[in-house]
C-alpha cells in the first residue's frame, strides 16, 4: 500500500490530529447526506427517466443536468462497459449503437475505469457521483495538510472543491476527471517535500500519487477536462518553484515528469484505444479550433456569483438562454470569491496563492470575453479544441477553494483579539466582493425577465442578504482570528451546500419505466436493428442490450457517419441520429427520410421501426417539436371546447385520425375527450377515455369516418365530457410560415397552437403494430432486412454476432453486417483469417468449400504494446512510494 502523506514540518499534536480527522469524516459524510433524499429513493436518481422516453407517470420539478449526455452516454455506454468488465470481457466494442463501434476507444464510456463497475447498480451512477465527491474532499484534505495548514484550512477547502458548481450542474463523464486533480498536487507536494526536507537515512520518490492521478484522470473517459486540469497543475508545479536550489529544482522536475511518465504508461491501454480510434472517427466541432469564438454573456457574470437568481436550471429568461445553459459548467457563489481574495495576501505560499488567483482571474475573463485576458487562455494549444466555457471551472473552483482554505488559515494563525472589519485581509475581501458584484449587477441589468422566476430572484437576493448579514453580526464583536475563521468558514460552506442542493432536490419525484418493449426486442429481434422515432432514445439500446441503428456520441466513426448522411438522412448533425437534432424541417423529417431510404435501411439490418404512441409516424408533419419551450397548458373541464385551424394540411391527403399532446395530471384525468374534424361541408367525429390517456403523450383518436382530400382547410374541435379530473391539451409557440389559429372556448390564442399530427392509413412498407404499450408502438418491416451474416448460396447458422457456421458447397465469401475497423480480426476453422472491408461500411471473409467455423475478435491495434507499457507505469508508479535507505543530506524545510 502506498504510504499515506503526513503533515509538513514537526508531528502534529493531539488537537491537530483530532481536527484532521474530524476533516476526513466531514468530507466522507457530508455527499453522503447531501444525496441521502436519492439513496433512499424521496427524489428519483435515475437519468434514463429523463432521457430514455421509456417512462409514464413522470413527475419532475425541473432537471438535475444541464448536459442530457448523463444519460445519453454515460449511464448507458457505462452500463455496457460495466456488463462487459463484470462477465469478464474487457469493452473494446458495442455492437448495440449504430452498425457497431468501439466502446473503449469513443472515452465517454469510461469504460476502463476503475469506478465503472458501479454503473451495473440500480442507480449507480449516484454512488459513483458521491464516491467521486468524497475522493475529491479526501485528497483535498491529504493536500492542504501536505502544505502545512491547519485542520480549520483543509476542511474548508475540501468542502467547498466537494460542493463545488460543476458537480452541481452536471453529471456526465466531464465531471468523473476533477476527483483526481487534488490527488494529482499532492504528488508534487510530495516530490517537493522529499526535495526540499530529505530524511536523514531514507529518500523516497515522491511521484506515486501523480502518477495514479494523471492515469485515472485519463481513464476517467473525458480527456479535455483531464488536460485543462493538467494546465492547472503545471502552473502550481511552476509556481512551488521558487525557494528550490538549482540542483534541488533539477530533482523536483525529474521527479515530476516520472510521476507523469508513469501515469502516461499506466493509461496506455485506453490511450491506445482512444488515439488509434482517431484517425477513423468523426469529431464534430472538436476538429482545428471549432470553439475559439465560443463565449458566455458578460451579462451572466452574475449568474456566476448568484447561480439561481433567473431561475434554475434551464430556465428561460433571455431568448438566448438555451444557447447559455449549453455553455456553462458551474458557478462559485458570493461567499467563495470574496474568501479567495482574503486569501491572496499572506507571505507564506505567496507564489502559490498569486498562481492560484491569477489562474482564476484568467480563466474567468476568458469565459466572460474579457479583452486581451481571453486571448492569452485561447492561445494555449488544444483549449480551443473543446468547449471551455463548460470545461474550465473545476479548475478555478478548485483554485479559489484552495484560497479560501488558506484565507482560513491565516485568519486562525492570527491569535489577537480584532473585531473582523479591522483586518486588513478582511476589507480587501469584502471590497473585491461588493466591485464583482456591482459589476455583475451592471451587466445584467434590464436584460433578463425575472417575473417568469420571480420566486427564484427573491430567493436568491433574500439569501445573499441573509449570509451578508451574518458575516456583519461577525464582524463586530472582539474574537480571536480562529473564532473568526471558523464563523466565515461555516458561511462559505453552507451556500456551497445549499447551492449544490438545488438541482438535486427539485427533480424527479416519481416515475415508472415501461420495459414491455425492451423484452418484446430481445425476443424477436434476433441479429437484426430496430430504428426508434422517439422512444428508446438513442444509446439506451446499449443499456438494454438490443441493437438500435441510432447515435448520439463522439467521437463516432467517420465511415459510419457519412453514410448516414448519403443514404440514411442527410438532416442530421452528425453526432445525433435519432428523434432530434435535425437541421432544416425543408429537408425532411426523421419519418419522411426513412420513408424516402428504405432500402438503405434494410441493407443495415432494421428489423423494427420503434415509434411514439397515440400519432402516426409516417402521417403528417404538423413541423412541430414538442420539446420546443413556452408550452402553455389548456385546461378543459367538462365542456371546454378548444379550437384548431390548420390551413397549411395537404389538400391531397386523407385523415384518417388526430392526435393530440395531452397533461393528465399525472394519469389522473377522467371522463372523455371528443373531436370533430371538418373540411369544408364534411365532418367526422370519434372519442377516447381518458382514463387510458397517458401525461404528457399524444392521444390518438380514430374518426368515424375518412375526411376526403380537398382544398378546403382542415379544422379541429375538442371537447371534454364528463369526469371530475380536467384534461389539458398542450399547446405550443406557433410560427409565422405557418398561420395555424387556436381558441379556447371562442377565445383566440395568438401565436400559439396545439401540438397535434392527423395520419393516413398504415404505409404498405410496414404492418400495423406488432407490439403497443403505453411508451411505444412498434412496427415491422414488411420485407425482411439484409441478414447480418451472408454468404450467397452457402448455409448460414448464427446465434450470437461473433461466431457463424457456414457450410458452402464452393469458396464463398462471408459479409458481416457489422463497422470495418482496424483491429477486427477473424478465425475460421481456428486458423487465422483477415477480415476485408465490404463496401462502405461492412466487413468479409473468404470461405473455403465445406463447413466453415468463423470467430471474430476486435483489439484496439499495438494493444500488446499498452499491456506492457501498462505493467511499467504501474512498476514506475510503485517505485515513487518506494523508500530506499541510505544517506541524504538534510535541508531545510521550505515553504
Amino acid at each position: 500500500m502506498p504510504q499515506m502523506p503526513a503533515a509538513a514540518g514537526t508531528p502534529p499534536d493531539r488537537n491537530s490530529r483530532n481536527g484532521f480527522r474530524t476533516a476526513f469524516i466531514l468530507a466522507v459524510l457530508m455527499p453522503v447526506l447531501a444525496k441521502l433524499h436519492q439513496i433512499l429513493h424521496l427524489r428519483l436518481a435515475n437519468p434514463a427517466l429523463m432521457n430514455s422516453d421509456l417512462v409514464t407517470g413522470l413527475n419532475a420539478d425541473g432537471v438535475s443536468s444541464l448536459d442530457p449526455n448523463v444519460g445519453f452516454t454515460s449511464q448507458t455506454l457505462g452500463h455496457r462497459a460495466a456488463l462487459d468488465l463484470l462477465s469478464g470481457h474487457l469493452p473494446w466494442w458495442n455492437p448495440y449503437e449504430g452498425v457497431g463501434m468501439p466502446l473503449a476507444g469513443e472515452m465517454q464510456s469510461a469504460a476502463l475505469f476503475p469506478l465503472t463497475p458501479l454503473l451495473a447498480l440500480p442507480d449507480g451512477q449516484l454512488y459513483m457521483h458521491i464516491t467521486m465527491q468524497i475522493i475529491a474532499g479526501v485528497f483535498t484534505v491529504l493536500l492542504m495538510r501536505r502544505l502545512g495548514t491547519g485542520a480549520l484550512a483543509a476542511g474548508t477547502a475540501a468542502l467547498l472543491f466537494e460542493f463545488n458548481g460543476t458537480y452541481a450542474w452536471l453529471a456526465n463523464a466531464v465531471i468523473n476527471p476533477i476527483c483526481f486533480l487534488p490527488m494529482i498536487l499532492l504528488g508534487v507536494e510530495d516530490v517537493r517535500l522529499t526535495v526540499v526536507a530529505g530524511r536523514e537515512g531514507e529518500r523516497r520518490g515522491g511521484w506515486g500519487w501523480i502518477g495514479l492521478g494523471v492515469a485515472l484522470s485519463l481513464y476517467a473517459g473525458f480527456p479535455e477536462m483531464a488536460y485543462l486540469d493538467g494546465l492547472l497543475a503545471a502552473a502550481w508545479t511552476v509556481a512551488r518553484l521558487p525557494g528550490l536550489e538549482r540542483r534541488q529544482a533539477a530533482s523536483y522536475l525529474a521527479r515530476l515528469a516520472l510521476g507523469v511518465g508513469a501515469g502516461v504508461l499506466l493509461a496506455a491501454p485506453i490511450l491506445i484505444a482512444f488515439l488509434g480510434y482517431l484517425p477513423h472517427a468523426f469529431v464534430g466541432a472538436h476538429g482545428g479550433e471549432g470553439y475559439r469564438y465560443v463565449r458566455l454573456g458578460q451579462e451572466r457574470l452574475i449568474t456566476l456569483l448568484m447561480p439561481y437568481l433567473h431561475g434554475r436550471l434551464t430556465d428561460a429568461t433571455t431568448p438566448d438562454a438555451g444557447v447559455f445553459w449549453g455553455r456553462a459548467g458551474g458557478y462559485i457563489g458570493v461567499m467563495m470569491p470574496a474568501m479567495a481574495v482574503m486569501g491572496l495576501w499572506a507571505r507564506r505560499w505567496r507564489g502559490l496563492r498569486l498562481a492560484l488567483g491569477a489562474w482564476s482571474l484568467f480563466t474567468i475573463a476568458t469565459l466572460y470575453g474579457v479583452p486581451g485576458l481571453t486571448h492569452l487562455v485561447t492561445a494555449v494549444p488544444m483549449v480551443t479544441n473543446s468547449i471551455f466555457t463548460r470545461y474550465l471551472p473545476p479548475s478555478f473552483e478548485f483554485a479559489l477553494a484552495i484560497l479560501a482554505g488558506l484565507a482560513c488559515h491565516d485568519l486562525a494563525q492570527a491569535g489577537d483579539m480584532r473585531r473582523l472589519w479591522a483586518r486588513p485581509l478582511f476589507r480587501n475581501g469584502a471590497a473585491a466582493l461588493a466591485l464583482l458584484l456591482l459589476a455583475a449587477a451592471v451587466l445584467s441589468w434590464g436584460r433578463f425577465n425575472d417575473t417568469a422566476v420571480l420566486s427564484w430572484y427573491r430567493l436568491s437576493i433574500g439569501c445573499t442578504a441573509a449570509l451578508a448579514l451574518g458575516v456583519c453580526v461577525l464582524a463586530f464583536p472582539r474574537l480571536d482570528g480562529r473564532r473568526q475563521a471558523l464563523g466565515l468558514a461555516a458561511f462559505t460552506v453552507v451556500e456551497a451546500i445549499a447551492l449544490f442542493l438545488v438541482p438535486a432536490v427539485w427533480t424527479v419525484k416519481a416515475g415508472t419505466l415501461q420495459l414491455g418493449g425492451i423484452h418484446f426486442l430481445r425476443q424477436n429481434l434476433g441479429l437484426q436493428r430496430f430504428y426508434t422515432l422517439g422512444p428508446i432514445q438513442p444509446n439506451y439500446g446499449s443499456f438494454y442490450g438490443v441493437a438500435s441503428l441510432n447515435h448520439d456520441d463522439l467521437p463516432l466513426p467517420a465511415d459510419w457517419t457519412r453514410y448516414v448522411h448519403d443514404h440514411l438522412d442527410d438532416n442530421t448533425t452528425g453526432v445525433t441520429f435519432g428523434p432530434y437534432g435535425h437541421l432544416d424541417p425543408s429537408r425532411g423529417s426523421q419519418a419522411q427520410n426513412l420513408m424516402r431510404n428504405l432500402d438503405a435501411f434494410r441493407e443495415v439490418g432494421v428489423k423494427y421501426v420503434v415509434a411514439p404512441p397515440g400519432i402516426s409516424p409516417f402521417g403528417w408533419d404538423a413541423g412541430q417539436d414538442q420539446n420546443d419551450p413556452g408550452h402553455q397548458p389548456l385546461r378543459l373541464d367538462d365542456g371546454t371546447r378548444v379550437t384548431l385551424a390548420v390551413p397549411d394540411y395537404p389538400a391531397g391527403n386523407e385523415v384518417h385520425d388526430v392526435s393530440v399532446m395531452l397533461g393528465t395530471y399525472g394519469d389522473k384525468s377522467d371522463g372523455v375527450l371528443l373531436v370533430m374534424a371538418c373540411r369544408g361541408e364534411v365532418c367526422a367525429t370519434g372519442r377516447t377515455d381518458l382514463a387510458a390517456a397517458r401525461d404528457g403523450r399524444y392521444a390518438r383518436i380514430s374518426l368515424d369516418h375518412p375526411l376526403p382530400p380537398g382544398s378546403a382547410p382542415v379544422t379541429l374541435e375538442w371537447r371534454k365530457s364528463g369526469g371530475t379530473v380536467p384534461v389539458v391539451i398542450w399547446a405550443i409557440q406557433g410560427h409565422a410560415d405557418r398561420p395555424r389559429a387556436l381558441a379556447l372556448d371562442g377565445a383566440p390564442k395568438p401565436g400559439w397552437e396545439a401540438v397535434i399530427g392527423m395520419g393516413a392509413p398504415v404505409p404498405a412498407f410496414v404492418d400495423a403494430p406488432v407490439y403497443s404499450d403505453a411508451v411505444m408502438d412498434i412496427y415491422e418491416m414488411r420485407q425482411p432486412p439484409a441478414p447480418y451474416f451472408q454468404a450467397d448460396g452457402c448455409v448460414v447458422d448464427a446465434t450470437v454476432r461473433v461466431q457463424a457456421t457456414v457450410d458452402c458447397p464452393a469458396p464463398a465469401t462471408l459479409t458481416r453486417r457489422e463497422l470495418y475497423l482496424p483491429g477486427w480480426t477473424a478465425t475460421l476453422n481456428g486458423q487465422d483469417s483477415p477480415v476485408m472491408r465490404q463496401g462502405e461500411l461492412f466487413q468479409r471473409v473468404a470461405l473455403p468449400a465445406g463447413r466453415s467455423v468463423v470467430k471474430f475478435h476486435f483489439h484496439p491495434p499495438f494493444m500488446p504494446l499498452g499491456y506492457a507499457a501498462f505493467a511499467a507505469g504501474l512498476l514506475l508508479t510503485a517505485l515513487g512510494w518506494r523508500t530506499w535507505r541510505g544517506r541524504e543530506k538534510a535541508s531545510r524545510p521550505g515553504s
